[in-house]
């Protein structure tokens, strides 16, 4: 039976491709992930078309690389060969095995202080009470979320009133694109984002593309930066809407903000700031930058999933999304979440309370990965600017190697990661962001490492003490 992490990892693969999967795709990867948990080796054509009723040209029609993407989708080893560059996992004996989760910028845990609190929360019998209604605990309730909404309005220096609690970073970002352009749909104008936004921000205004809005993609610096400048020749007079994120999720290089909301204020364009990886990592001053919208999310900060917020300047119009309440003051209807509400009160307090001493640690351990990295491997890139960069992040790519193969090995031995590019999706994909860089997948692979809260020396020290090993059996596989 497929359990359910490799289904949702199949689901993802076939997004990535566009492949629209049929009863056919399934019967296939169903019979090919019984056989390697049997035998230990993926099924070759016959076998598929003997137990699965597959012919190999079809299989070969259906899989954007067809059986390798079999196998990718499945995470079983592929055996390299001279027309695929993607190489299998390799697996080497550790002697101190630990689990090391250097993927932060992709989610973080639940601190112990949120998690006591919610606890301490749900514990208390009248938790449940609707915030929306007059009894005595409702009122309780309704202040507690007021509380979390001050506290996360003092970490941007603006006024609770101007924080609307969504459920998470994309629906903030959604609400603030859509909401704001939907003002302008009987007159649909112009709206400019970049190249390197996250996907929440490139399907808002790909949506809108569609009701009649026109969009100007701005491209981005061999650095991955917007330029200003850049922005100022594309503005027009019916732009409506400029959409630019704070810092990068992969390659965590942090924009202009200052000057491109400058810009903006000064031509009476509304800036939206995608802030979900920067919000408590570096300082924000929404106001200041002629900010309008800002969207951010408790899962990137040690707080629960499921819970964000977004900040509407006061005097920003935007319509809502979600009907059928007053909530939030009538612009995002339904009854709150008040769990994640609290969490996300909480954690947004605690990381802006030490962001500037947690910056400095992160900043040091992360120039000290790049230093030992650089030393195993001399020809390794940075990916983005180093100078303009989240203090946590750091994005490399490792000449003559598939980062698909390097992300399995890593995890082999406990060590979370993310890749920019990898065959093992199931295509020789490469995201967008690492595309608008121009960076040469071809030979190197992407990898990202994101530091987080309980990341030490001694957690990087025991992925550089076996990092040398992985690289060579992988580069030596023939």
């Amino acid at each position: 039976m497929m359990d359910n992490l490799t289904r949702a990892t199949i689901h993802l693969m076939a997004r990535r491709t566009n492949t629209q999967l049929s009863e056919t795709h399934w019967r296939v990867l169903e019979y090919a992930y019984a056989y390697y948990k049997q035998n230990r080796v993926g099924p070759l054509y016959r076998n598929i078309e003997r137990h699965a009723n597959v012919a190999r040209n079809i299989l070969n029609q259906i899989f954007p690389r067809g059986l390798y993407s079999v196998y990718g989708w499945l995470n079983i080893p592929i055996h390299s060969s001279d027309d695929i560059p993607c190489k299998p996992a390799v697996n080497i004996r550790v002697e101190d095995y630990q689990e090391v989760f250097l993927d932060h910028n992709a989610t973080t845990y639940l601190r112990k202080e949120v998690r006591v609190a919610l606890h301490d929360f749900l514990d208390d019998q009248n938790s449940f009470a609707n915030p929306s209604s007059s009894s005595t605990s409702a009122q309780k309730i309704y202040r507690l979320i007021e509380q979390s909404r001050r506290r996360v309005a003092r970490c941007l220096g603006v006024n609770s009133q101007e924080i609307v609690f969504t459920s998470g970073g994309s629906e903030s970002i959604n609400l603030a694109i859509k909401g704001s352009a939907l003002n302008y749909l009987s007159c649909p104008g112009h709206i400019i984002t970049s190249v390197t936004e996250h996907s929440a921000v490139l399907a808002s205004v790909s949506f809108l593309e569609k009701l009649g809005f026109n969009v100007t993609y701005l491209p981005v610096d061999t650095d991955g930066r917007v330029n200003p400048q850049r922005l100022i020749e594309e503005i027009r007079p019916n732009t409506q809407l400029v959409a630019i994120m704070a810092a990068n999720n992969e390659i965590g290089v942090i924009n202009p903000l200052a000057e491109i909301g400058a810009i903006c204020r000064n031509a009476g364009i509304p800036l939206m700031v995608d802030a979900v990886q920067a919000f408590a990592k570096i300082p924000l001053y929404p106001r200041a930058w002629g900010i309008s919208f800002l969207a951010l999310s408790g899962h990137k900060l040690y707080g629960p999933k499921g819970i964000g917020a977004l900040y509407i300047a006061d005097g920003q119009s935007l319509m809502p999304l979600i009907h059928g309440g007053e909530q939030e003051g009538g612009r995002r209807a339904g009854t709150e979440n008040v769990l994640g509400i609290l969490g996300l009160g909480l954690a947004a307090k605690l990381a802006q309370r030490e962001m500037l001493v947690e910056s400095e640690r992160l900043t040091r351990l992360r120039n000290y990965l790049l230093q030992r990295l650089q030393a195993i491997e001399p020809d390794l890139i940075v990916n983005g600017s180093l100078l303009h960069r989240l203090p946590n992040n750091l994005n490399v790519g490792f000449p003559g190697i598939d980062s698909g193969s390097l992300l399995l090995s890593l995890d082999r031995i406990g060590i979370a990661v993310s890749v920019g590019s990898a065959c093992h999706a199931g295509g020789d994909e490469t995201s967008h962001v690492i595309r608008a860089l121009g960076i040469d997948t071809d030979h190197y692979g992407i990898v990202r490492f994101s530091l987080g809260l309980q990341t030490t020396e001694s957690d990087l020290n025991y992925l550089l003490r076996y990092l040398p090993k992985i690289l060579s059996d992988l580069r030596n596989i023939k």
